[in-house]
């Protein structure tokens, strides 16, 4: 309420100083997060996109975020592997985003611009090592902290999912007695809150390369009365011949669960039991190189998954949710160069997050730089996709190139709807 009474404020002082109507327009902000990993120098991206497409960043941008992110001077397996870095409250006042390198979370209230401000007390503990996913649901926070730092020793430091409450002013409090620890080495990446908010779907990412091996699919049952999570009997699930689960999605009308399978370059097609919340193999589908990262739209008729180790996007018909149909690959802009690691080739500009834009007409696609090798340019972009009538792709702009240095790799992306006002000379 206080954000439409400052902008019902606003626009009549504008009104009466000009003596006219003030028109009043909407444009998408992209919120990027820059993963720098030294002291108190990550940050928050912000750029405004209008419905005519001129994307420029937003004023005040970068935004602080008072911790670090996460280093990775090896480009090792694991560290940036997570989706959800980003997330916005469900009431749309406040945006978190993970210090993944200081343990922390930073809370910021999103003006009526888009522009942040951070919310008194912030960064907050996470309650456990290297926060790498966060999901919303109503005023409880999830948040998966994966314990998988490449430049420390790890091994023996438990990840865990961890349960907190947000309140009116946007800070954040645990919930007593609500961390779900999991096994050491298997660098879990990402919480999602089932569409119904009964259940969170885990994925602790690296299970099948512990000794001995674990399950790396979870399932959790949620109490809405105080948050906690309880594991679903038979969980983790082992994957056979798939490797670990990498990226999950929910199709929004169907109790069908989405997973990544990177190893064996499939999605995995799960029935979610609406009761349990247990998971049940059904079918597995052909998509692309390290296929992690996926997003359904809105009305359900398409699936798109991010290829990150080709730089494509493969594309889904969802309509019959559990039996996906493939509508091709589409191969972003500015790959650069190829490197071969583990005997496989890897384009050095990788996607690792995506949104859609407010109106499902855009792919907002954050690429990473991934090379071993510095010092070949910058190729942290952000891509801007059409999204065509049948569900198809396609990159009319060039991608923008992203401020951030190549030995960083940007992470996470949340996208608000903001109001912005047009300057009007005055009348003489």
């Amino acid at each position: 309420m206080k954000r439409i009474f400052y902008l019902f404020c606003i626009t009549v002082f504008l009104a009466g100083c000009h003596h006219e109507p003030v028109p009043l327009k909407t444009a998408d902000v992209i919120y990027i997060e820059t993963n720098n990993y030294h002291n108190n120098q990550n940050a928050v991206l912000a750029y405004r996109r209008y419905g005519n497409g001129t994307t420029e960043p937003l004023p005040g941008s970068p935004f602080l975020t008072n911790g670090a992110g996460i280093a990775n001077p090896t480009q090792a397996l694991g560290p940036e592997d997570a989706d959800h870095q980003i997330r916005i409250s469900e009431d749309g006042h406040y945006l978190l985003a993970v210090n993944e390198g200081s343990n922390t979370i930073a809370v910021f209230h999103i003006e009526f611009d888009g522009t942040l401000t951070p919310v008194p007390g912030s960064p907050f503990a996470s309650g456990g090592h290297n926060p790498a996913s966060i999901d919303v649901r109503d005023n409880y926070v999830y948040v998966v902290n994966k314990a998988q730092a490449p430049a420390g020793t790890t091994s023996t430091i438990k990840p865990n999912y961890t349960v907190f409450t947000i309140d009116a002013d946007g800070a954040l409090t645990s919930v007593a007695n609500s961390t779900v620890e999991t096994t050491p080495g298997t660098s879990p990446s990402q919480g999602l809150v089932s569409y119904d908010g009964k259940f969170v779907f885990g994925d602790d990412w690296l299970g099948f390369m512990d000794t001995p091996a674990v399950g790396t699919l979870r399932s959790f049952v949620r109490s809405n009365n105080s948050g906690k999570l309880t594991p679903v009997a038979g969980t983790p699930y082992t994957i056979p011949d798939m490797g670990g689960a990498l990226g999950l999605w929910q199709h929004p009308y169907a109790d069908v669960l989405y997973v990544g399978f990177p190893v064996t370059n499939k999605v995995g097609v799960y029935a979610i039991n609406p009761t349990s919340g247990a998971l049940t193999f059904q079918t597995s589908v052909a998509a692309g190189l390290a296929a992690c990262w996926l997003r359904n739209s809105k009305n359900g008729n398409q699936l798109y998954v991010l290829n990150s180790g080709e730089n494509t996007v493969s594309m889904f018909d969802t309509r019959n949710a559990s039996s996906p149909v493939s509508l091709g690959k589409f191969t972003l802009k500015q790959s650069g160069q190829s490197y071969t690691l583990m005997g496989m080739n890897f384009t050095t500009s990788e996607p690792f997050d995506f949104e859609f834009s407010s109106d499902q007409k855009y792919l907002y696609i954050v690429n990473q730089y991934t090379n071993p090798t510095f010092n070949l340019g910058n190729y942290n972009y952000l891509h801007l996709v059409n999204i065509k009538d049948d569900g198809t792709l396609d990159e009319t702009a060039e991608p923008i190139q992203l401020p951030v240095e190549s030995m960083y790799r940007p992470i996470g992306c949340a996208v608000q709807r903001v109001h912005v006002f047009d300057a009007i000379n005055p009348k003489s």
